[in-house]
């Protein structure tokens, strides 16, 4: 049987939240300020659609570079270059964020 690894309440806030300097908050071209991976999937559920293509549109993603800068979650990051689609994009943040936890 294989063994199933336990995580505590506090090490998934952590994850999801892990703390940056506010000078390396990802700052969107509205001018909102996004902090974590976890905020980005939840900002891009009201994001419109003009913004999210000035920042992922098939020249550049931004979200993946921060992600990959920032955080260094290169697989995430990797995963978000193929995605130029907004609702696709946040669930490939909230699946690599539910899988990171199992």
């Amino acid at each position: 049987m294989a063994k199933t690894r336990k995580i505590s309440k506090k090490q998934i806030k952590n994850k999801l939240k892990k703390k940056i300097p506010e000078e390396r908050y990802f700052v969107l071209v509205s001018g909102q300020k996004v902090k974590n991976v976890k905020e980005l999937a939840d900002v891009l559920e009201s994001l419109d659609e003009t913004n999210f293509l000035h920042h992922v549109n098939n020249e550049r993603n931004d979200f993946a570079n921060w992600i990959q800068d920032v955080f260094e979650e290169f697989d995430l990051a990797e995963k978000l270059k193929t995605s130029v689609d907004k609702k696709k994009t946040r669930m490939i943040i909230y699946k690599h964020i539910c899988n990171s936890f199992w």
